[in-house]
């Protein structure tokens, strides 16, 4: 009986060890990979952003009407989607924390994966917007407006396009590299809803 109880002890003693254990390289080389990805996402998106402010920037002064605003909307998506970008490159320069246990690096990378899920529900939200403003343009009662509305709502179908499919790739690109470089790394962890638990088995 003693030494069922002590084998047991050393069994809870080495859980709690690896739990709070420093990561294998492979795992600081994942992290590496997946701020490369991150990197790549935001040099997209800005590049995407920087064509929005120069292009429609330009064309904003030679085009009168609906394209005008069309133009317009799309300025101010580049100038908030350059900020973004350029605020996320800022970001991953920054060196990751030395110590990184392996359930943190677990919910830092669902809460990735369910960023850009989250932001794809927003794109398709900016899209439907897009198409209600086409259809309401038709009821306003000045020229200018309806022109206003068909500009600003084709604006929103253009970047709701454009984002939807980039989060969507993005995502895909985080959880197909998680299921190759992480998630093989974690076979004694158990993911639940709000928990991260290691298990092992005492026999």
């Amino acid at each position: 009986m003693l030494r069922r109880l002590s084998s047991l002890a050393l069994c809870l003693l080495a859980a709690n060890g690896l739990a709070a254990q420093q990561l294998p390289s492979p795992a600081t080389e994942f992290q590496a990979q997946r701020t490369l990805l991150d990197q790549h996402g935001m040099l997209v998106l800005g590049g995407w952003a920087l064509g929005n402010v120069g292009v429609s920037g330009a064309r904003y002064f030679a085009t009168e009407g609906r394209e005008k605003y069309f133009h317009q909307m799309n300025v101010g998506w580049g100038v908030v989607n350059l900020a973004l970008a350029g605020t996320s490159l800022w970001a991953t320069r920054r060196p990751p924390a030395a110590a990184t246990d392996r359930p943190t690096l677990v919910r830092t990378q669902l809460r990735t994966e369910n960023l850009y899920l989250f932001n794809a529900g927003l794109d398709v939200a900016y899209l439907a917007t897009g198409l209600y403003l086409r259809e309401r343009a038709a009821s306003r009662p000045t020229v200018r407006r309806q022109q206003q509305l068909r500009g600003y709502g084709q604006s929103l179908l253009l970047q709701g396009g454009f984002l939807l499919a980039f989060d969507g790739l993005m995502f895909a690109a985080h959880h197909r590299h998680a299921s190759r470089s992480l998630y093989p790394l974690l076979s004694g962890l158990q993911i639940g809803p709000g928990t991260v638990a290691l298990t092992l088995p005492i026999r």
